[in-house]
């Protein structure tokens, strides 16, 4: 599935439903169009069958942690772990250990400029072209 270049696909996986809506509308301001789950295995499925360009990753999640999503993608999608952002109250340095190729590991609560950049190489685009909240 392919979405028009102004309108990325973005995958937002998040258990909490307060910060899952927090992101959803963060990316939605920067003109994605937005799937979001609340489980890793539902992440999965999306992740199967959909082309994002950005992905929003918890790690503490039900069913399939985010470890358990990523590990799906290294196995089946490995160039997929460049469009990840793991958001995460965990040590975000072992997740890089984990996982090197994942685009950024930033720990909760993050600083809506520090993702809005993280988001922003994502999808290759000029920080010029993202709105700050």
């Amino acid at each position: 599935m392919r979405t028009h270049q102004n309108h990325p696909l973005a995958l937002v996986v998040e258990d909490d439903p307060v910060t899952r809506r927090l992101l959803e509308e963060l990316l939605k301001e920067q003109g994605c169009q937005v799937d979001s789950v609340d489980d890793g295995e539902r992440a999965i499925e999306h992740l199967d069958t959909k082309a994002y360009r950005v992905i929003l990753m918890d790690i503490v999640l039900p069913k399939k942690s985010g470890t358990d999503v990523m590990e799906h993608l290294r196995l089946t999608q490995p160039r997929l772990l460049q469009r990840v952002i793991v958001v995460s109250g965990l040590n975000v340095e072992e997740i890089r250990k984990l996982f090197p190729a994942v685009s950024q590991a930033l720990s909760k609560p993050v600083m809506p400029s520090r993702l809005l950049h993280a988001v922003n190489l994502c999808l290759g685009r000029s920080h010029e072209q993202l709105t700050v909240v």
